[in-house]
C-alpha cells in the first residue's frame, strides 16, 4: 500500500515548485523466534524466559515501542501460568506480553504433583498479536519429570526435605519427610503393585544414630523400607553434641515383594538426608586463654585480643557473651576504639574478636590488675583476674663494636655498623652525648669538633675520628644515650689501628718442626713502599705451641725472636718453631701477637694465626751406591733443592731419603716410594739432601743455605767435571794404543754398555741382590778387577714428609775384553746355585 501528499513552500512573497511527499506501508509481520518448550520438576514452578518463548515483528528499528500480546486460548492440564507479584501476591494469568517474558515474570507451576508418572508432558496453546499483525494458535510443550534437576532441587524422589532436631532430642521421619514412591511410576501400572521401595543407609550419622523400631541401623543392618515409613516411620536420635548439622546418605530402588531385599547394580540413586540440630544452651562458657595478661609499654596503648581473653560457649554467639569490669586497673584504663579518652564497663566477646577493645596506659612504671566477670546470660557469672604488665620504656644498643683505623690514615668515619642504638619508646629520637672525649684524637661533625651527635648523623656516615697523636695504638671514647623517656649511660666506644699487612690464612704447620716465614706469610710491602722503611714487628705474646727463632747459614743455632723486620722475613731467616704434645689430638690452634712500627705512622697490633698438624709419619728412604774410586777426591757433595721453602730438621731428627735402584732390562733409575707423601705438606716443606758418594757413602742434611753459597756447589762440580773428561782421554788414548799391540780378535768388540741416568720413574719394585760380575780370564796372572756397581738398599732414620730428592748417578764403562779370552768362554749355561742369578 502506497499514498503520499503534495505540497508547496513559500516565504510569502515566492513560492517554489509544487511538491509530491509519497508514502509506502509495508505489512507487519509476527513470527516466533523461540519456542523451546519447558522442563521443570514435578510440584515445582519455573519462569518462561524469552529463550524458551520469544516473538519478534519485522519492525526492528521501532522494536522498543511495539507490544506483543500473548492470548492463552488452551490452558495447561497439570498446573497453570501465574504471575507473581510479591512473595504473597499470586496471580493466574490467561495473557502476558513479550516484556514480561523477557523479565522472567511468567511462571508455570506445577500442581498435580501426586498423579504424575516419572515422566509425563503438559502443555498450552496461544496466539500472538501485534495489532494489526497477528499469528495464529501456537503450542509450548511443558515436559514434568523427576530426572530434572531445579536450581533449588537437590533430590528426585516424592519428598526428601530433612529434618529438624532439638539439641540432645529425637525425631520421627515419615512420608512427608522421606518418600521414594515416585519410583515406582518408572514401571508400567500393571507392574507397580509388585514392587516395593528399599532404603540403605551407605553412610551413617556422625552426632546421632537412626532407629527402626526397636533396632538400630548399622553397617550390617542398613535396610528399611518404604512401607515401614509410611506406616511407623524411623527416628532420628541426636547424640546431645554441640553439634549444628547432621546427615545420612542412602540408596534407594525398586525391589521385587517375592524377592529377598538385594541392592541392584542399576537403577540405583544415592542421596543425603540432611539434619539441622536446634543447640540448646546447656553448656558454661569455658576460658580459653591461658594466662590473663596483656603487655603494654609505659605510656601507650594496646589492643585487648582474642590471644589475651577469650571465653568461648558453643550454645552462644560470641556477641551473647558479656564482661563486665567489676574493678577498674589503676594503671589505666579500658576503652573502645572509638573513644579511647572514655573509660568502660562492660564490652562482649565479640568486641574483643572484633580489635576495638584497647588499654591505655598512664604513664606510669607500675604493673596493675583489673578484676570482671563474664556469663552467657543463662548461667551463673564466673570471676576473673586480668593482670596488665607494663614494659619499660629502654635504650638498646644493637651495635657497639671497634672502629677500624688504617695503618698510615688519620680518620676514619664512624656508621651504624660501628655504633647504632634504637628503643622501643614512642619518641625515636636518640642523641649522644661524650662523657669522656678520646685522648688521642677529636671527634667531627664536617670539620667541627662536636660532643653531641644524633643517631641520624650515624647513619648518613657524618660522623669522623681524626687522630692527632700518631704514637698510639688506638683510641676509647665514653659516652651516654638518651631519648625523651629514657637513657643509657657508661658506654664506651674503641678506636684500633689497623696493622697495613697482608696475612696468609689458614696456615698449617707440621708438628715439631722449623716454618720459615715468608712474605706471602706477612706482608709489609704497602707499609714499607708508604713510609720508605723498614718496618718492625715487635713480638708482644709469643705462640703457646713453639717460638719465633732467627736462624741463616753463619749461624745455624736458633735465637728466640722478639723483634724482627721486614727485611728479614724477604730473606728468610725468621722462622716459626713447633714443639706441641699432640697425644690425643691432631691439631692444635695457635698464634702470636705483635706490634707492626714504621717511620711515620702510628703502630698497629696483629696476630697471625697458624694451624699445627700432626707430622706424615711416611718414612723415606737413603741409598748408598757402591762404586769403584775413580779419582782421588773422596767425596761428591751433590745439593738438591726441590722447593721455595727452606726446611731445617730439629736438632735430633733424622730422616731417610727415598731408595733408588737399578734396573738391568732398563737404561734408567728408578725411584721407589713405599708411600705417596701427602701434597699439602710438600708445598711448605723444602729438603737439602747432602749424598756423599765413596766405597761407604754417607747421608746428611744442610743446616741453612744462601744466594751466595752456590759458588760453594759450582765450584766443586766443575772441577770434578774436568777431572772425569780427563780421565776418560786418557783412558781411552791407552785402550786404543793396547789394541794396536794385540793379534786379530775371533770376535768383533763389543761397545762398551753406558748406563745413562737421565730418566727417573716412581716405580715400586722388589729389592735386587747385590751381583758381581767377573769375566773369566785366560791365566790367573792376568786377572783383573773390572768396573762394577752394586746397589743396596739402606734403611734410615724416619724424616717428615718431604719431597723426595733428586740424586746424582754414576756411569761405569766396561773395558773391553781380550779376544783370547773368549776361546775359554764356557759354550753352555753352568748350573746356578742357591742366591745365583743371570746377569
Amino acid at each position: 500500500m502506497s499514498g503520499g501528499f503534495s505540497f508547496q513552500v513559500t516565504d510569502g512573497i515566492n513560492f517554489a515548485p509544487r511538491q509530491i511527499f509519497s508514502i509506502t506501508a509495508r505489512n507487519l509481520v509476527i513470527r516466533l523466534e523461540n519456542n523451546n518448550g519447558l522442563e521443570i520438576f514435578p510440584g515445582s514452578r519455573k519462569p518462561i524466559t524469552s529463550y524458551n518463548l520469544k516473538a519478534v515483528t519485522n519492525d526492528v528499528a521501532e522494536v522498543e515501542n511495539r507490544t506483543i500480546i500473548f492470548t492463552i486460548a488452551n490452558s495447561p492440564k497439570l498446573g497453570r501460568l501465574i504471575y507473581v507479584f510479591s512473595e504473597n501476591n499470586i496471580q493466574d494469568i490467561s495473557s502476558f506480553t513479550q516484556s514480561m517474558v523477557d523479565k522472567g515474570l511468567v511462571i508455570y507451576e506445577h500442581s498435580d504433583k501426586q498423579s504424575v508418572d516419572w515422566s509425563t508432558q503438559d502443555y498450552f496453546t496461544f496466539t500472538v498479536s501485534s495489532p494489526p499483525a497477528a499469528l495464529g494458535p501456537q503450542m509450548f510443550r511443558i515436559n514434568i519429570s523427576y530426572e530434572i534437576r531445579a536450581h533449588n532441587q537437590s533430590s528426585q524422589l516424592f519428598a526428601n526435605k530433612g529434618v529438624v532436631v532439638r539439641e540432645g532430642g529425637k525425631v520421627l521421619i515419615d512420608k512427608t519427610k522421606l518418600d521414594g514412591s515416585n519410583l515406582l511410576s518408572k514401571l508400567p501400572q500393571t507392574q507397580r503393585s509388585s514392587f516395593e521401595v528399599w532404603y540403605e543407609v551407605i553412610a551413617l550419622p556422625q552426632h546421632g544414630r537412626i532407629v527402626v523400631g526397636e533396632r538400630n541401623i548399622t553397617r550390617d543392618k542398613p535396610y528399611f523400607s518404604q512401607y515401614i515409613i509410611n506406616k511407623f516411620g524411623i527416628f532420628y536420635v541426636h547424640d546431645d553434641s554441640e553439634s549444628l548439622t547432621d546427615y545420612f546418605t542412602f540408596a534407594v530402588w525398586l525391589n521385587e515383594k517375592s524377592k529377598s531385599t538385594v541392592k541392584p547394580n542399576v537403577d540405583v540413586l544415592e542421596e543425603a538426608f540432611n539434619i539441622t540440630v536446634v543447640p540448646v544452651n546447656d553448656q558454661v562458657p569455658k576460658l580459653k586463654s591461658k594466662l590473663l595478661c596483656l603487655n603494654v609499654l609505659q605510656g601507650d596503648r594496646t589492643v585487648l585480643g582474642q590471644d589475651n581473653l577469650n571465653v568461648e560457649d558453643l550454645d552462644n554467639s560470641p556477641e551473647e557473651i558479656k564482661y563486665t569490669i567489676i574493678t577498674d586497673p589503676q594503671n589505666g584504663h579500658l576503652a573502645l576504639w572509638t573513644h579511647l579518652n572514655e573509660s568502660i564497663k562492660n564490652f562482649t566477646q565479640a568486641d574483643i574478636n572484633d580489635g576495638i577493645v584497647w588499654f591505655v596506659q598512664d604513664g606510669s612504671p607500675f604493673s596493675g590488675v583489673f578484676y570482671f566477670s563474664v556469663t552467657d546470660g543463662q548461667h551463673r557469672p564466673q570471676y576473673k583476674l586480668f593482670q596488665l604488665d607494663v614494659i619499660l620504656v629502654s635504650i638498646t644498643l644493637i651495635n657497639l663494636t671497634e672502629v677500624l683505623l688504617p695503618q698510615g690514615q688519620d680518620r676514619v668515619a664512624i656508621t651504624n655498623v660501628h655504633l647504632s642504638a634504637t628503643t622501643n619508646g614512642k619518641n625515636s629520637e636518640i642523641r649522644f652525648e661524650v662523657t669522656k672525649p678520646f685522648r688521642y684524637g677529636n671527634l667531627l661533625i664536617e670539620n667541627e669538633q662536636v660532643t653531641t651527635f644524633h643517631q641520624r648523623d650515624i647513619h648518613k656516615a657524618r660522623l669522623l675520628y681524626c687522630m692527632a697523636d700518631f704514637t698510639a695504638f688506638g683510641d676509647t671514647l665514653e659516652f651516654a644515650v638518651f631519648t625523651s623517656d629514657s637513657n643509657l649511660t657508661g658506654q664506651v666506644l674503641k678506636i684500633l689501628v689497623q696493622p697495613l699487612l697482608q696475612m696468609a690464612l689458614n696456615v698449617t704447620i707440621p708438628n715439631r718442626m722449623s716454618y720459615q716465614l715468608e712474605t706471602r706469610h706477612l706482608d709489609a710491602t704497602r707499609l714499607a713502599n708508604m713510609t720508605k722503611s723498614n718496618p718492625q714487628f715487635e713480638v708482644l705474646m709469643s705462640p703457646v705451641y713453639g717460638s719465633l727463632s732467627r736462624k741463616s747459614l753463619s749461624n745455624a743455632e736458633s735465637e728466640n725472636l722478639v723483634l724482627f723486620t721486614k727485611r728479614d722475613i724477604d730473606m728468610g731467616v725468621v722462622f716459626l718453631e713447633t714443639s706441641a704434645n699432640m697425644t690425643n689430638t691432631d691439631v692444635l690452634n695457635d698464634s702470636f701477637s705483635f706490634i707492626l712500627r714504621a717511620d711515620n705512622v702510628q703502630p698497629a697490633i696483629g696476630e697471625f694465626h697458624f694451624v699445627i698438624v700432626q707430622q706424615d709419619p711416611s718414612p723415606a728412604q737413603a741409598f748408598t751406591p757402591e762404586v769403584p774410586l775413580l779419582t782421588t777426591a773422596d767425596i761428591l757433595e751433590t745439593y738438591v733443592i726441590e722447593n721455595e721453602h727452606l726446611f731445617i730438621p730439629k736438632h735430633g731428627t733424622h730422616t731417610d731419603i727415598p731408595a733408588q735402584t737399578f734396573r738391568p732390562n732398563q737404561n734408567h733409575w728408578e725411584h721407589q716410594k713405599d708411600r705417596q707423601y701427602d701434597e699439602d705438606n710438600t708445598r711448605s716443606i723444602s729438603l737439602w739432601a747432602v749424598t756423599t758418594i765413596k766405597t761407604q757413602s754417607e747421608s746428611t742434611w744442610l743446616q741453612t743455605l744462601s744466594s751466595r753459597n752456590w759458588l760453594i756447589i759450582i765450584v766443586p762440580l766443575s772441577s770434578v767435571t774436568g777431572l772425569f773428561i780427563i780421565i776418560a782421554i786418557v783412558l781411552c788414548i791407552f785402550l786404543m794404543c793396547r789394541r794396536s799391540k794385540r793379534a786379530k780378535p775371533l770376535i768383533l768388540e763389543q761397545p762398551p754398555v753406558i748406563h745413562n741416568s737421565s730418566s727417573f720413574s716412581a716405580e715400586r719394585s722388589s729389592t735386587i741382590p747385590t751381583v758381581t760380575v767377573t769375566p773369566l780370564l785366560k791365566s790367573t796372572d792376568k786377572t783383573s778387577v773390572l768396573p762394577f756397581m752394586s746397589l743396596q738398599r739402606e734403611q734410615s732414620h724416619p724424616m717428615p714428609a718431604t719431597p723426595e730428592p733428586a740424586v746424582s748417578l754414576l756411569q761405569s764403562n766396561w773395558s773391553s775384553l781380550d779376544p783370547e779370552i773368549i776361546q775359554h768362554c764356557r759354550k753352555t749355561h753352568p748350573t746356578l746355585k742357591c742366591n745365583q742369578y743371570w746377569v
